[in-house]
């Protein structure tokens, strides 16, 4: 039983009941939270990881909304918000260490105008650098993964010992196709607290702002050519099985008739078929039973397993 009053008083006036966090995802759906907390600091961030791990009272930390599934039970706990914005960069070496809560929009406007490129292939990319990083996200033949120098955790404790503060550099992370170890120490313990990136350092390179903006515009319209942007979505739902086109999640997809599937507002898209949308009031439920017969689609035509990219948060 999680008692109120005590996270009043370590929390304060920022602490809110009963959040509806569907406004809080990309795929416009979600049950409510619990608790709700805006972590705008380092600090903030570490100390309610602390203290909630030392409690034992559950949490999840919430980036930009994006490839996850919200249950449409909420989440029983606390949901961290992380709103850590901070941006410096070394004029020197070109990097920039930048808090896990910066938009990836944000840092890469920020870094062009100082004339420093390099991660123009995310551009369009929604979400948090600490996500990104987190998922090794990626395209057009690059990820972020190959830019990371280090980046800053918090590794939680319990009731008998203190959460923890560390660095590790890039090999550390095991970054594969949009996974890290992160990510699959995540999928393999779902319940337990698991490590949090507090800030990522990046190497960037010398460039010119008019070049970085051009190529960012052009990896836009790209984009735009063959992904249903301005939408909701997640992003893309699966991962690719294999390293060739027709080992592509969206080629397979299309191949065995999934953008004919549909439950409720819960559509493939037509663009793209490894995208799910959101049409207009599908639920959680909704888009995790077409997940499964889009999966079902493609094992009965391929004889090919597929696996999320997308993680399902809360109470299912």
């Amino acid at each position: 039983m999680i008692n109120t009053a005590e996270l009043k008083e370590n929390f304060g006036d920022r602490l809110e009941e009963n959040v509806l966090l569907r406004d809080f995802t990309s795929l416009g759906v979600g049950g409510v939270a619990d608790y709700f907390y805006r972590a705008e600091r380092v600090d903030d961030l570490v100390g309610a990881i602390s203290f909630l791990s030392r409690k034992e009272i559950p949490y999840f930390v919430l980036g930009g909304g994006y490839n996850i599934v919200v249950s449409d039970m909420g989440f029983p706990g606390v949901v961290i918000k992380n709103e850590v914005k901070d941006i410096v960069f070394s004029s020197d070496s070109a990097e920039v260490i930048v808090g896990s809560g910066v938009e990836i929009g944000r840092l890469l406007m920020d870094a062009a105008s100082r004339d420093f490129g390099g991660l123009e292939f995310l551009y369009g990319i929604p979400g948090t650098i600490g996500g990104a990083v987190y998922g090794n996200a990626g395209a057009f033949g690059h990820s972020i993964g190959d830019f990371v120098k280090s980046a800053t955790l918090v590794i939680p404790g319990d009731n008998n010992r203190e959460s923890k503060i560390i660095r590790h550099t890039a090999k550390w992370f095991d970054f594969t196709k949009r996974s890290s170890k992160l990510k699959e120490f995540n999928k393999l313990h779902p319940n337990e607290n698991n490590p949090i990136i507090l800030s990522v350092k990046l190497q960037l390179c010398q460039s010119r702002k008019d070049v970085i903006l051009r190529k960012m515009r052009e990896n836009l319209k790209t984009k735009k050519t063959s992904q249903p942007l301005g939408v909701k979505s997640a992003g893309c739902f699966f991962k690719n099985p294999g390293a060739g086109k027709e080992q592509a999640a969206g080629f397979l997809l299309d191949r065995s008739g999934a953008k004919r599937i549909r439950v409720g507002d819960a559509i493939v898209s037509k663009i793209h078929a490894n995208f799910v949308v959101n049409k207009n009031k599908a639920t959680a439920d909704d888009i995790r039973r077409l997940a499964g017969q889009m999966k079902d689609a493609v094992r009965g035509e391929f004889r090919t397993n597929l696996d999320e990219e997308v993680e399902y948060i809360g109470k299912w």
